[in-house]
């Protein structure tokens, strides 16, 4: 299992570059795409990179419930030095593998729902009741959500769920600050009328 930002090299057999492919007839140049992903080699800091494509196989589970994956994983190779190395993308892809797998919403699906609504992540938790942090991470690929979770989210992609939300969530605030104007308890007041009343309050025994 790869760990995030960490590189991977793949020997450079002629093995293994016959079980590589190009993702077009010509190479692909990070420095020339708009992309978060590598942009220059880890060992020599070149920034001629080039991407293969690569099926890559890996198990997931414990004990009778361990499957096999697949997913094409992009290799990324140095022109000055050689090097191959795997980056963040490649985590990416293998997480979502096991999202597909498991049926569940990969973390780019999750974050298109919030922006479907163009909300800001505190608003969009705000209003479904989910935490912010835990929206983050979900998003980002940290962990994956459980199914009961993974179906509140589908629907949340339905415009009519999240409007009730937000009109039960107006309501709240509404009543919220209705109270806040109000006291919360009854404050008795120790006037002079009071105590004279409790001085002459008297139990009587039952004849």
């Amino acid at each position: 299992m790869l760990f995030l930002g960490a590189v991977f090299t793949i020997p450079n057999t002629i093995e293994r570059r016959r079980n590589l492919t190009m993702v077009s007839n010509s190479s692909v140049y990070l420095h020339d795409k708009d992309t978060t992903f590598a942009r220059e080699c880890p060992q020599c800091g070149n920034d001629t990179l080039t991407t293969h494509w690569h099926q890559d196989t890996f198990k997931y589970g414990t004990g009778d419930s361990v499957v096999t994956l697949k997913v094409d994983l992009p290799v990324r190779s140095c022109q000055s030095c050689d090097l191959q190395f795997l980056d963040h993308e490649g985590e990416s892809l293998r997480h979502e593998a096991v999202c597909r797998h498991l049926g569940l919403l990969t973390p780019n699906e999750i974050l298109g729902i919030r922006k479907t609504y163009g909300m800001s992540r505190a608003a969009f938790a705000e209003i479904t009741g989910l935490g912010e942090a835990t929206l983050a991470r979900w998003e980002n690929g940290a962990v994956i959500q459980n199914q009961a979770n993974d179906r509140y989210l589908r629907l949340l992609s339905l415009q009519g769920v999240m409007s009730c939300l937000r009109e039960m969530s107006t309501s709240r605030r509404i009543l919220g600050t209705g109270f806040r104007n109000q006291p919360q308890f009854r404050v008795l007041t120790n006037s002079e009328v009071q105590r004279n009343r409790q001085k002459n309050f008297q139990l009587r025994m039952a004849s």
